[in-house]
């Protein structure tokens, strides 16, 4: 009987859809006849205690949730997300180096450092990959620190804004479309796909409305995943294949029937009545991954 602890941050459970998805890896967990515990920052000391972790709350190096996992990964423990997932998700620099290094298709993209940003390299971007452009600070998640700039008044201010945070950006050109893929991956294998609707007259799944702080996000319809194009599928589980065999979510756009990684991210949104709308095994999959 495999002993799993789900490390949970206290807003894990203020979105219902959230609580309810947790509730299901819990009862997925019992049915296996595995013990199931919430594990909170105020108990990491605990980790010992288990033969796996599985991390629900918000992933960053510099977050608690890195410590669980680094911990739980030193102690020989079964983890989702492992301590390097984690690392290589949050750095998209370190991301799209890799694709580049191993021929995953992506969207054109361009490096920028803080000590470049001047008119005769922005007037390069742009003919490199035309106006507008999407800006992205390396450590970025739920569509932040991530802008369009369609002149060079703009980018400079996106820049100038977004090397507070990191002393190289990523640029890439501008690929609308009115969804992007969600491929979920476990182990190596397609674990859902769904699509991320793009919101009426936006460009991104999760934008503001103007002048107000609250972000809207378009609709996720889940898709039978063994119906959806074998190129997709193939694409997916080869982007996440240079980073490791843990847990993750593929971004993909759809353009001209050709498919090119957004970004993998480490620990996956997984709302009850959302990505596992069609693909109700789930919760089974992973439970059965980490008490294998």
């Amino acid at each position: 009987m495999s002993r799993i602890a789900c490390f949970v941050e206290k807003y894990n459970f203020m979105d219902p859809r959230e609580e309810a998805a947790l509730l299901k890896f819990k009862q997925a967990a019992e049915k296996s006849g595995s013990q199931f515990s919430f594990l909170f920052r105020e108990n990491i000391e605990d980790i010992p205690k288990y033969d796996a972790i599985l991390i629900r709350a918000t992933t960053d190096p510099l977050y608690t949730s890195y410590i669980v996992s680094k911990t739980a990964w030193e102690l020989g423990l079964k983890v989702i997300d492992d301590p390097q997932s984690i690392k290589i998700c949050a750095n998209k620099i370190h991301q799209y180096a890799l694709f580049e290094k191993y021929n995953i298709p992506c969207i054109p993209t361009v490096f920028l450092n803080k000590e470049n940003l001047h008119h005769k390299n922005i007037t390069k971007i742009f003919d490199t990959l035309g106006k507008p452009v999407v800006i992205k600070a390396p450590y970025t998640s739920f569509s932040r620190y991530v802008e369009k700039a369609a002149c060079e008044t703009s980018f400079r201010e996106v820049a100038k804004r977004f090397f507070k945070k990191s002393d190289v950006l990523a640029i890439q050109k501008f690929t609308p479309t009115t969804f992007d893929w969600r491929v979920g991956v476990l182990g190596g294998e397609i674990l859902y796909v769904c699509k991320y609707m793009i919101p009426k007259g936006k460009w991104k799944h999760g934008a503001k409305l103007r002048g107000k702080p609250t972000v809207i996000w378009g609709r996720t319809v889940s898709m039978h995943k063994d119906e959806t194009p074998p190129k997709l599928r193939e694409v997916a589980l080869r982007a996440c294949s240079v980073i490791g065999k843990g847990l993750y979510g593929v971004d993909i756009k759809e353009v001209d029937s050709e498919f090119v990684v957004v970004e993998v991210n480490d620990n996956p949104s997984i709302y009850s009545g959302y990505e596992d709308s069609l693909d109700v095994d789930i919760y089974d999959r992973i439970i059965g991954y980490l008490s294998a």
